[in-house]
């Protein structure tokens, strides 16, 4: 709820993008984690990117698609669940490996979509400017 009230206030796209950081940090996180206490936290930090994620993400979606609302958030779950299933494929392979490697993996899709959306985000923005 606070992040939902923290998303009408500020916007959206900037809680979006600080879902995306907090991923970061947790996935980075992991890689170095030596001690219960961290792990805790990075559990705690998890907890807030999904929260973030679930809500926010569906939430932006809908102000974007207002027409068909229910279709785009359909998709949406759609996409990310195939999405998830390849991920959790390669992250387990790479896990068998190392496991820092799948945090590795993690963090480094995460900056990608990170750049990807603020892309987007900006492009967008510039486009309905003109």
């Amino acid at each position: 709820m606070p992040v939902g009230k923290l998303g009408d206030a500020i916007g959206r796209r900037y809680i979006i993008i600080l879902g995306y950081l907090t991923y970061i940090v947790m996935s980075v996180g992991f890689i170095f984690a030596a001690q219960k206490w961290q792990v805790i936290v990075l559990f705690l930090l998890f907890g807030i990117f999904y929260s973030i994620d679930e809500a926010q993400s569906k939430a932006f979606i809908a102000d974007i698609e207002k027409d068909r609302r229910a279709t785009a958030i359909g998709a949406y779950n759609f996409i990310t669940g195939i999405i998830y299933l390849l991920a959790s494929v390669v992250a387990g392979l790479l896990w068998a490996m190392n496991p820092s490697y799948a945090f590795v993996f993690a963090a480094v899709v995460a900056f990608v979509a990170l750049c990807v959306f603020v892309f987007l985000f900006n492009f967008s923005s510039n486009l309905l400017s003109r």
